[in-house]
């Protein structure tokens, strides 16, 4: 496994809204924890990002007129970038999957999104990391992920079971046909935390 050894200038945390109770100390954590960020001296931006369950794949009219769907769609292509890159594997947490209407007779792809996600900048607002992922074997979770940005330990937790590799494939499994940039700076940054 390869550790980031770059600390990050920027931090991202995503949530999902109205998010089931049984996801709340997962979140109200990351956040408690992220509050732990905001006083680092090295990390020079913290902010939360809202999402929701899943957004649809490629839905131009509505991207368009939406920002904050436009900023979760560009932010899932980066991190699909990043995991191509990186050699890391974003599935289980976030997957593409079609959903079949039964009233249209019609069918669409849709991201499923992890109730939590956190992501890394450096200070060229390069993006270093995205958690939850897999890396090999290892599972890498975000409250994994803040605990090394907080200096609590820096040994992510063993993931229990087998996995595929998913190197150099898209969330779907199937080879990724997006080219998105990994730079923070070109996309609209999600809404910053007040203090």
């Amino acid at each position: 496994m390869s550790n980031n050894t770059t600390s990050p200038a920027a931090v991202e945390l995503w949530i999902r809204s109205f998010a089931p109770t049984k996801a709340g100390p997962t979140q109200e954590r990351a956040l408690e924890r992220l509050e732990d960020l905001e006083g680092n001296m090295s990390i020079e931006s913290v902010t939360v990002g809202v999402w929701g369950r899943e957004v649809e794949v490629d839905r131009p009219t509505s991207t368009a007129s939406i920002p904050q769907l436009r900023r979760i769609e560009t932010r899932l292509e980066a991190f699909e970038s990043w995991a191509t890159r990186t050699d890391r594997c974003l599935e289980p947490f976030f997957r593409t999957m079609q959903i079949e209407s039964l009233l249209a007779d019609d069918s669409y792809d849709v991201w499923r999104l992890p109730t939590v996600a956190l992501a890394e900048f450096d200070e060229d607002d390069e993006l270093l990391h995205v958690a939850p992922c897999r890396d090999g074997e290892q599972t890498i979770d975000v409250a994994d992920r803040l605990a090394v940005l907080t200096d609590e330990t820096e040994t992510p937790t063993q993931a229990d079971g087998d996995r595929d590799q998913c190197a150099g494939e898209s969330t779907t499994g199937q080879p990724s046909n997006r080219a998105a940039d990994t730079r923070r700076d070109e996309l609209e940054p999600p809404f910053s935390r007040p203090n």
